[in-house]
């Protein structure tokens, strides 16, 4: 299959190698990089390679973490397979495996179960070792982060951190290049001229979010925004925007918010709701963006 067509990819060589390591090697991958360079986006790259011969799973732990059956059936709809979702992991492996395509689990925002005493009780040791076992059945496994681990851990409702058996090889996702960014441009606002490529490409050279600020941009190009501007104006002003929208509270105020909500709840004496709440505001000043 190598080497793969690769002409709709974000990042094509290095989109065209992982996915020769998954399927030709069966190279278990930690694909680590920031959000808004690309994360997502390159796992819909490698779903897009062959889909007759390759089985392509995706699911996004984040979305999943608090229950371990949404994430089976999920997976299990992605299969096309006749029957009820599997149980657990072992049974979707054992109905794959009669499959004579090769198959690949991708598993997005895989930080979500990791080290978290908020999760589902299936997300486990056991299932960390379960995934380390996959290679053995033939099937290839890549898990998104943020950050390195070196060592994988679950977090017992105790509070005890368990070390698993999962072994992955780490992929470090870096800045896009100049040549990726201008592509991307080119297959995403395919009306702008050369210099207005230029213009925009280098302003999302090491731009910190990418690929959300040229999605930004797409947006207020077709909603017409500002179109008897100059281009470089009008990219200055989106830039600010974007930065003003994206900026929101800084991270000492972040980090204050849960105990300024627990005081209030002191005052109001509705501390029954208190840990409820520091956790909501935590899940969601802190949870990642892909």
């Amino acid at each position: 299959m190598y080497p793969p067509n690769c002409d709709h990819c974000l990042r094509p060589a290095f989109t065209a190698r992982i996915a020769k390591e998954l399927l030709e090697q069966r190279r278990p991958i930690n694909l680590i990089g920031k959000p808004g360079q690309g994360r997502g986006r390159l796992l819909e790259d490698l779903r897009q390679i062959d889909p007759a011969a390759n089985r392509w799973l995706y699911a996004d732990l984040k979305a999943h973490r608090h229950r371990f059956a949404g994430l089976l059936a999920t997976l299990w709809v992605q299969t096309g397979l006749a029957g009820d979702p599997p149980s657990n992991l072992g049974d979707l492996v054992d109905r794959l495996t009669d499959d004579q395509r090769r198959v690949c689990l991708l598993l997005h925002h895989f930080d979500a179960i990791l080290d978290n005493t908020e999760i589902g009780e299936d997300f486990d040791v056991a299932f960390l070792d379960g995934l380390n076992a996959l290679k053995n059945r033939g099937i290839s496994l890549l898990c998104v982060t943020e950050h390195a681990h070196s060592r994988y851990l679950m977090m017992e409702k105790s509070g005890e951190r368990r070390v698993s058996t999962l072994m992955l090889e780490p992929e470090h996702l870096g800045f896009l290049s100049q040549t990726e960014i201008r592509s991307e441009i080119r297959r995403c606002l395919p009306g702008l001229d050369d210099r207005e490529i230029d213009r925009l490409a280098a302003r999302l050279l090491g731009h910190p979010q990418p690929l959300p600020f040229l999605r930004f941009v797409r947006g207020r190009i077709e909603n017409g925004d500002a179109d008897g501007q100059a281009f470089d104006e009008r990219l200055r002003r989106w830039e600010k925007t974007f930065q003003d929208h994206h900026r929101g509270l800084t991270t000492a105020d972040a980090a204050r918010l849960p105990n300024w909500l627990i005081g209030w709840c002191r005052t109001l004496k509705c501390n029954r709701i208190k840990p409820f709440l520091s956790r909501l505001v935590r899940r969601f000043l802190f949870s990642d963006s892909s």
